[in-house]
C-alpha cells in the first residue's frame, strides 16, 4: 500500500514543494514579526521589570542605535513565539504527502504538543532569569557598580529563551527517532554517559559564556534525556506493533497503531 495517493513526485518536484513550505513559514514568521514589533515596548518593560525590584541599578542605552536594534530583537524572538506553530506545520505539511491517512490526522497533536514543549522550555527559562540576574548582580562591590547594557541583558534574556525552548522539544524528537526505529531504549541506555557529556557541550554553546546559566540548562536537558527514555519505550513498542500489523506506521503520535487495512 502506498502512503499516498498523488503520483509519484520527481526529485525537482520535492524541493519546489519544500521551497513553497519555507516560503509560506516565511511569510507567517514576518506577519508575527511585524505584529509583535508594535507591542514590543510593552514585552520590553515586562522582560526588564525585574530590575524595577533593584535598588540603584539600572540598564542604559550604551550607543545611538542601542534601543532600536533591541526592539528589533524582541519582535524577532516573540516572532517565532507566535508564529511557531504555524512553522511547524508548514513543515508537517512537506511531509505529509509521504504518510498514511490515518497517520496525516496526528499532524495537530504533533503541532500542540510540540508548541507546548517549546512554551514550556521559555516559561521554565522566565522562572530561572531572577535567580540568574541575581547572581551576575552580585558581583559588584563598593567601588564597582553594575551598569548593565540594554541590548547586552536583552541579548542574555532572549538566548536563554530560545534555548530553553529548542532544548524542551527533545523528548519529542527521541520519541519520533524510536518511532521511526532510528533509536531505541538500548541505545539510549548505553550511551547515556556519551549523551551527559555532548549535554555539556551543547548548553556551553547555545548559552551565554558562562558556567552559572550552562549548569542551569544542563540540568533541564539531564532529566528530559532520562524522561526520552521512558518515551522511547512506548515508541519502540507502537514501532513493533507497526511491523508486526504490516504498516510502516511511524507517525501516531498519540493513538494506537493503524489498523492493519489488508491492503497492498
Amino acid at each position: 500500500m502506498t502512503a499516498s495517493k498523488s503520483k509519484e513526485m520527481t526529485f525537482l518536484d520535492h524541493l519546489d514543494e519544500l521551497r513553497k513550505s519555507l516560503m509560506r513559514a516565511l511569510a507567517g514568521l514576518a506577519v508575527g514579526v511585524i505584529a509583535c514589533y508594535f507591542v514590543s515596548q510593552y514585552i520590553q518593560d515586562f522582560i526588564i521589570g525585574f530590575f524595577r525590584d533593584q535598588e540603584g541599578i539600572q540598564l542604559a542605552l550604551l550607543a545611538p542605535t542601542e534601543g532600536f536594534v533591541v526592539r528589533l530583537k524582541i519582535s524577532l524572538v516573540a516572532g517565532i513565539f507566535l508564529s511557531f506553530p504555524w512553522i511547524l506545520y508548514q513543515l508537517w505539511l512537506f511531509v505529509a504527502p509521504g504518510l498514511f491517512a490515518q497517520e496525516k490526522k496526528r499532524v495537530f497533536p504533533v503541532i500542540f504538543f510540540s508548541s507546548i514543549c517549546f512554551l514550556t522550555g521559555a516559561s521554565f527559562a522566565w522562572f530561572v532569569l531572577p535567580w540568574a540576574t541575581t547572581f551576575f548582580l552580585s558581583f559588584s562591590t563598593p567601588d564597582i557598580e553594575n551598569m548593565w547594557s540594554l541590548g547586552k541583558y536583552l541579548d542574555f534574556v532572549l538566548r536563554m529563551f530560545l534555548a530553553f525552548g529548542v532544548v524542551f522539544e527533545l523528548p519529542i524528537l527521541i520519541y519520533f527517532l524510536a518511532r521511526f526505529g532510528i533509536v531505541t531504549p538500548v541505545f539510549l541506555r548505553k550511551y547515556r554517559r556519551h549523551s551527559y557529556i555532548f549535554v555539556l557541550i551543547a548548553a556551553a554553546i547555545i548559552t551565554p559564556p558562562d558556567i552559572f546559566t550552562q549548569v542551569i540548562l544542563a540540568m533541564p536537558m539531564v532529566i528530559l534525556y532520562e524522561g526520552s527514555i521512558f518515551l522511547a519505550v512506548l515508541a519502540e513498542k507502537r514501532w513493533q506493533q507497526s511491523l508486526k500489523s504490516g504498516l510502516d506506521s511511524t507517525s501516531d503520535f498519540t493513538g494506537d497503531a493503524a489498523p492493519n487495512t489488508g491492503e497492498n
